[in-house]
């Protein structure tokens, strides 16, 4: 009769390795949402910060394909998606009207992802408005922050999950 005690080791040890390798769970859920007024340019620029891990899982869930932001052989591909959703998922308006943004494209800076668009043709705002659900329909404990930056005042707020409208005035 063999030994349990070295099979009974070399399992658990094998377990302890892949367990070590798979994908973590975040301790918490959150994108930044940065706005500022661009007054030369008369312009809203927009960046929008995302876990990659998350966000891939999220386009992945919505658009039904394989996600890779980090390959860039794929970047064209994955700029598409990435402008859709994001630009489903947050709407800006200002002083009433509804804003369409010029996506830029995305960059990947470690465990982020940072999208960005602008909304050309915009004078100062009196007020801003955000319809959001980035990631909502990945987690319910998702938080968004918003800093929204005009005439070098900057005002901060932030949605909790299932929260998704927060106005600015200035």
């Amino acid at each position: 009769m063999r030994p349990i005690l070295p099979n009974l080791l070399l399992l658990l040890t094998g377990f302890c390795l892949l367990a070590g390798t798979s994908q973590k769970d975040h301790p918490f859920h959150v994108g930044v949402v940065e706005i500022e007024h661009n007054p030369a340019e008369r312009s809203l620029e927009l960046s929008c910060k995302l876990f990659t891990d998350d966000f891939e899982n999220a386009l992945r869930t919505r658009f039904q394909v394989p996600i890779n932001l980090g390959d860039p052989a794929r970047q064209q591909a994955m700029d598409s998606l990435v402008s859709r959703y994001i630009q489903e998922q947050l709407v800006l308006s200002t002083n009433g009207k509804r804003l369409v943004g010029r996506y830029l494209g995305y960059q990947q800076d470690k465990e982020a992802i940072y999208a960005f668009i602008e909304y050309p043709g915009q004078p100062k705002p009196t007020q801003l408005s955000a319809h959001c659900g980035l990631m909502y329909d990945q987690f319910t404990d998702q938080i968004n922050i918003f800093h929204v930056t005009v005439e070098g005042k900057r005002q901060s707020a932030k949605l909790n999950y299932p929260a998704q409208d927060i106005e600015f005035r200035f």
